[in-house]
């Protein structure tokens, strides 16, 4: 009896043994597909972001030319039109001056 005992107590060492290597090596793939998990989400995230850029780039475009068309002036124009005015009024202060 007790040498069946000692088989059985040798097989179960051997049986932890396979499952502690068996979850070392299931612990390491899953390390494994979590980082190529998280490289394609990040790539996913920068083309993303890239794509976006490019739809904004190419609805300012599409408005500042339909703007263009239609006659709205834009604010770089209205900045400049302001500065002039202020020039303008600081010369016809002058001259009244004078």
């Amino acid at each position: 009896m007790f040498h069946n005992l000692k088989y059985f107590f040798l097989y179960c060492y051997e049986a932890a043994e396979k499952m502690e290597e068996k979850a070392e090596t299931f612990s390491e793939e899953r390390e494994k597909r979590v980082e190529a998990f998280r490289a394609q989400r990040q790539a996913a995230e920068d083309k993303a972001r890239g794509k976006i850029e490019e739809m904004r780039a190419e609805a300012r475009r599409q408005v500042s030319e339909a703007l263009d068309k239609v006659g709205v002036a834009r604010k770089e124009e209205i900045d400049e039109l302001k500065k002039l005015i202020g020039d303008l009024s600081k010369k016809i202060d002058k001259l009244a001056k004078d």
